[in-house]
């Protein structure tokens, strides 16, 4: 007995291959528009790394040129901006924004073991900061580097927390020429308040010095019988400018921020700079 295909066999057949031809067909199309979603996002997320790489050159760059300025400005700029604000100056789309100190009107901690800047240290870390005396101990102590110290953060060690190095971080320096003299026309209020000057007068010095810096340190309010180490207060002071400053420079572009910290000595113009670090 022979047997037959039935008669609709074949076109079930054909029927089958036209579904599994549309299958592939479905499945190819969904991986070509997987790729070209996936070609789409990967070429976005490179345009926008290399728009934020453009944008954080650019930040640098500008706050760069702003410690620049800084050095090549002179006493001019640093008589137009004042010690210690920070002042924005747009630049096209940009912002730049820096601020400054002058490193003579601080108190030197590397000299720290000797008078009269030990005599300073004290009054600025127990009298006005209210710093546990252990602290100024180890300073002075016989196992104490602070001598040797080039930066600043190297006094975070002998702190007995971060918040006690942060109280007297912008009143200290490394880099003061002349550690037995402060410059009235420079010194934070703390200093002023550390080398035993009254709150009142301390304000006053802050505020004449921003109209007119002091030119004789004889006009100083507020020091007439105030000693240090033996001597009048008025031995350790001078109303001459430093040439060491610390400057900070900070630039916004696209929403990119870079920030230039750096320590410069305008003595030196062909190699000015003494520290710099980005963030």
């Amino acid at each position: 007995m022979m047997l037959r295909w039935p008669i609709n066999d074949k076109s079930a057949l054909y029927r089958n291959e036209r579904g599994v031809a549309l299958l592939i067909v479905l499945l190819v199309t969904a991986l070509l528009i997987a790729l070209i979603f996936e070609f789409s996002y990967a070429t976005r997320i490179s345009l926008n790394s290399a728009v934020n790489f453009r944008n954080s050159q650019q930040a640098y760059f500008i706050a760069r040129s702003g410690i620049y300025a800084f050095i090549r400005g002179g006493q001019k700029l640093r008589e137009y901006f004042t010690q210690g604000k920070l002042h924005p100056l747009p630049i096209g789309d940009s912002i730049i924004e820096f601020i400054w100190w002058d490193e003579s009107g601080k108190i030197k901690i590397t000299n720290v073991k000797y008078d009269p800047t030990l005599s300073m240290a004290k009054g600025l870390f127990e009298d006005v900061k209210q710093i546990d005396t252990a602290v100024l101990n180890n300073l002075v102590g016989q196992f104490s580097d602070v001598s040797k110290l080039s930066l600043l953060s190297g006094l975070r060690p002998y702190m007995s927390s971060a918040e006690d190095f942060d109280k007297v971080k912008d009143s200290l320096t490394v880099n003061n020429v002349n550690p037995n003299l402060i410059n009235i026309n420079a010194a934070p209020k703390d200093v002023l308040l550390g080398l035993g000057i009254l709150s009142g007068d301390a304000d006053r010095i802050v505020q004449d010095r921003e109209a007119a810096r002091y030119t004789e340190v004889s006009k100083v309010p507020g020091i007439g019988n105030l000693r240090i180490a033996g001597l009048d207060l008025s031995s350790y002071l001078t109303t001459t400018e430093g040439t060491i400053f610390k400057v900070n420079a900070s630039a916004t572009v696209g929403g990119y921020t870079k920030t230039v910290e750096s320590v410069v000595d305008v003595s030196r113009p062909q190699n000015p700079v003494l520290y710099w670090r980005v963030f």
